[in-house]
């Protein structure tokens, strides 16, 4: 127990029984085991209580591990959900303006394409007036001004009448005196 081996065990009753007497030897003995239990239990009850603060210790520190835990994890699900609503925001004002901006991009292509395809009109009536007003004229230049023999290197050399009048003011004018005089 104590370091104590069988005979000094023996000596200790042998000593007690004479100290003690026979009547009071099994008292004692009883209250001894008492004593020892009491403190054995005491023991054990101290450290349980140990055991306990440091389950509890260690019970409070995984806690306080997990509410850190819980705490960041929520800031970043906080942080994330403040970044997905700043992205939609910016999205949205983005896209907005650049979805205007293609609705009027195609309205003025839709304008420039009906304007262009217009004057295309225009520029192809116009081209076939001025090449019938050319046929008549170059018909009517090459009769007036034709030679007997009417050679074909002779009507392909005189420009048309209508180029001869555009270039030259002059023989506009000219013209004109000649129309009035004719009629």
């Amino acid at each position: 127990m104590f370091g104590v081996g069988i005979f000094e065990v023996l000596v200790i009753l042998i000593v007690a029984i004479i100290a003690l007497g026979p009547n009071k030897l099994p008292q004692a003995i009883i209250d001894i085991v008492k004593f020892f239990r009491a403190v054995k239990k005491t023991m054990a009850e101290a450290k349980d209580t140990f055991d306990k603060e440091i389950q509890l210790s260690e019970i409070k520190q995984e806690a306080l591990k997990y509410k850190d835990t819980l705490t960041s994890e929520v800031d970043k699900l906080t942080k994330d959900m403040q970044l997905d609503e700043l992205r939609q925001i910016s999205v949205d004002s983005v896209i907005k303006p650049l979805e205007e901006g293609q609705k009027s991009l195609q309205e003025h292509t839709q304008s420039l394409q009906s304007t262009l395809q217009s004057l295309n009109n225009e520029v192809s009536y116009e081209s076939m007036q001025q090449t019938e007003v050319d046929k008549s004229l170059s018909s009517n230049t090459i009769s007036n001004n034709a030679t007997p023999t009417d050679s074909p290197s002779y009507t392909s050399s005189t420009p048309p009448l209508t180029t001869m009048t555009e270039e030259n003011p002059t023989i506009q004018s000219h013209m004109d005196k000649d129309s009035k005089n004719n009629a």
